[in-house]
């Protein structure tokens, strides 16, 4: 198949296509419906599992797509590819892959990066019990990132007052600001919840129960977005100068995790985060399993040459969630651009994507499989 024959054109195609691959090549498939949401017309929205490799393997690949719903397309597209280009043939001995496709299906289906309560699933990955972090620097720049309008009038206030901020903190501060995750506008940014989203709920049930025997886990959650044509981009949560961190640079590289390499890929410094999936599911398996990988950025977007064109795609989210609504006369073309940034359909986009994606999953297989072998001698030992 070519590397465009992987992609679909919807939520429904693409878990068609996961579904179809993952039954030719023998998996073990469960799905889950989310009982809260509804795709367009009324769909159903379902998360759904394959389990490649022997049962009781205790170490695991744990392969994510659809945590920011629009990023799904690049993600499905990489699993049905792995399943088709024969990956199961080739799993290592002792060694199983878990895929969860379409973590968050309700924005995987409307093309929008949150979930049905406008909640950033990467930020909602905490102890809802505690006090949430706060953001102060957010409440200032709320009213200036939220007009009512996207009109040209609308848009220079914000850069006006956008420039006002930069001046009083900087450029970084207002970056971080924004993306670090705040938990008191449910209709803003980034926002983190207030309690456990149905996507976190179901993906810790599918952690415990399907993970509950393994003993060394790695971790790759595919997103897009940055500015590229299908390189990646790997984030690893994992504590400076951890055995986390050194496991996951000897699958990918150290230059590929040195945040040098990693800001320059993104294209400023990376902003704080709070909440991660990473980091939630790292904490579930630590009574058991060491834990190492990261979420995979597949680049994506077209460069954008001012402040009003970098916000343009969140700020489209919002206002087909909060003012227009998804049946807006403009809604058509809004999603479309949303979908643009995240899940282009340039061809040599997708081809890179198939290309770095399968590379990505020898090498990481690769390095489980050396992982696995250590387990091994140790217990003989």
């Amino acid at each position: 198949m070519k590397a465009t024959d992987y992609f679909s054109e919807t939520y429904a195609e693409a878990r068609e296509r996961f579904l179809d691959a993952a039954r030719a090549t023998g998996a073990r498939i469960s799905t889950h419906e989310n009982p809260h949401a509804q795709g367009p017309g009324g769909q159903r929205l379902f998360t759904d599992t394959a389990w490649h490799g022997p049962e009781d393997a205790e170490t695991v690949l744990l392969n994510v797509c659809g945590t920011h719903g629009a990023e799904g397309y690049g993600g499905s597209a990489a699993m049905s590819a792995w399943m088709r280009e024969a990956g199961p043939t080739r799993l290592p001995q002792g060694v199983a892959l878990l895929m969860v496709h379409a973590v968050n299906p309700f924005g995987f289906a409307w093309g929008l990066r949150g979930t049905e309560n406008n909640v950033d699933l990467n930020r909602n990955f905490l102890d809802h019990s505690k006090p949430h972090p706060e953001n102060p620097l957010y409440e200032e720049l709320h009213e200036i990132l939220c007009p009512n309008s996207l009109d040209e009038k609308a848009m220079q206030k914000m850069l006006t007052a956008g420039a006002r901020f930069v001046e009083r903190h900087g450029q970084w501060a207002l970056e971080d600001a924004i993306s670090r995750g705040q938990y008191t506008h449910p209709d803003g940014y980034h926002f983190g919840g207030t309690a456990p989203e149905w996507s976190n709920l179901i993906m810790r049930d599918i952690v415990s129960r399907e993970l509950a025997h393994a003993r060394k886990v790695g971790f790759i959650d595919w997103h897009s977005g940055p500015t590229g044509d299908g390189e990646l981009i790997y984030l690893c949560y994992s504590e400076p100068g951890s055995a986390g961190l050194r496991r996951a640079a000897g699958w990918w590289g150290k230059e590929a995790l040195d945040p040098k390499t990693v800001d320059a890929m993104w294209g400023s410094k990376r902003p704080t985060r709070r909440g991660t999936m990473f980091w939630g599911i790292e904490d579930m398996l630590s009574p058991h399993a060491e834990f190492a990988g990261a979420a995979i950025e597949f680049r994506s977007a077209r460069a954008k040459n001012n402040a009003a064109k970098a916000m343009r795609v969140p700020m489209l989210e919002r206002w087909l969630r909060f003012i227009g609504g998804f049946d807006a006369p403009e809604a058509p073309g809004y999603f479309e651009e949303i979908r643009e940034d995240y899940a282009p359909r340039r061809i040599s986009w997708q081809e890179n994507v198939i290309a770095n994606a399968l590379f990505c999953y020898e090498r990481t297989l690769r390095g489980l499989e050396d992982w696995n072998r250590e387990g091994g001698l140790k217990a003989a030992d």
